[in-house]
């Protein structure tokens, strides 16, 4: 039985997870779309399960402190960390890395084979991938389908970025004024990178560039930034996997004796059942979340004094659950 070194990358809108060996080839990858974090973290181990030995867990992503509780990490990383592994791995000589998310975006500033510096924007959903699905999904197109077609486009066409939401108003304007979906989906791609590039002021941008996560399939997408930037973009291979490859990296580099990971049988058979109610023992006032996994308190989460990091504490709680 061989080792194996695996990641989880529990993003906004999708969970991504990879298998590495020894040599940090990947032996399995699955990307599957976030319909609720146990359920997707569960179904990704589903899948990845195999005849291996994990030998280190690590967990990046918004909802890796969830998911850590759920299967056991060894490494509990931010994505801007995991993805700055991974983009040094297989480009070295990398200055700035780009990455948009589902419902936040990233840029990365590299110097000296170092994270020297990093921006992000989760405040709004205008630059990141939500606000092209949302605006594919009212045109009626499948989000695979809006690269090849924005590629398509014959004609430049202006549309906000700067709001989801009025981006989305103009848009339906444009198709009630019988203007080329073509065109429309690439002035889409357009309006959300120069979004985008906006938490990129006050940074000095160098190439070579690197644009990584799911976003990066679609060609509009690359091709807009490209214009941005007046120079070449490169697309990694395993773009939407990055954060999954880079967590699970730094896993491999920090193998302990005994692996946290609870183990895939353990992790499929378990039941599960989720509570949260409103600390009340200090100002704080923390909004706490307890994962039960068989009926046995197995963490929590959302503790801002970190008074409930310790599953033992106790503390006056009202009598309020939610069972999911």
């Amino acid at each position: 039985m061989r080792n194996a070194y695996l990641g989880i990358d529990a993003g906004s809108t999708s969970v991504k997870g990879v298998l590495l060996d020894d040599e940090k080839e990947i032996i399995d990858s699955v990307y599957l779309k976030n319909k609720g974090i146990i359920e997707s973290a569960i179904e990704c181990l589903g899948k990845l399960e195999n005849k291996i030995e994990i030998a280190a867990c690590g967990i990046t992503g918004s909802g890796r402190n969830f998911t850590n509780v759920l299967i056991g990490g060894d490494v509990v990383k931010t994505e801007v960390l995991a993805h700055s592994i991974a983009a040094l791995e297989y480009y070295p000589q990398v200055r700035t890395i780009f990455e948009i998310g589902g419902e936040d975006c990233k840029m990365m500033i590299i110097e000296d084979a170092v994270l020297n510096n990093f921006n992000m924007n989760n405040i709004c959903a205008g630059g990141t991938g939500a606000m092209i699905e949302t605006i594919a999904s009212r045109m009626g197109i499948q989000i695979e389908d809006v690269g090849e077609l924005a590629f398509q486009s014959k004609n430049q066409l202006e549309l906000p970025g700067k709001c989801g939401i009025f981006c989305q108003s103009a848009v339906v304007n444009k198709l009630n004024t019988g203007v080329n979906k073509s065109d429309i989906l690439m002035g889409v791609c357009r309006a959300l990178i120069r979004n985008y590039l906006t938490i990129c002021k006050g940074s000095k941008l160098k190439p070579p560039y690197i644009f990584q996560g799911a976003t990066a399939k679609n060609k509009a997408l690359v091709r807009a930034l490209e214009e941005e930037l007046s120079h070449p973009v490169i697309v990694p291979e395993q773009c939407a996997f990055m954060g999954a490859i880079g967590i699970a990296m730094m896993a491999m580099e920090e193998v302990p004796e005994k692996t946290k990971f609870k183990g895939f049988d353990a992790i499929l058979s378990a039941s599960y059942d989720v509570r949260h109610f409103q600390c009340v023992d200090c100002e704080n006032r923390c909004e706490v979340v307890q994962i039960y996994q068989n009926n046995e308190l197995a963490g929590c989460i959302g503790s801002r004094c970190f008074k409930w990091d310790n599953i033992n504490f106790s503390c006056q709680k009202p009598q309020i659950s939610l069972r999911l």
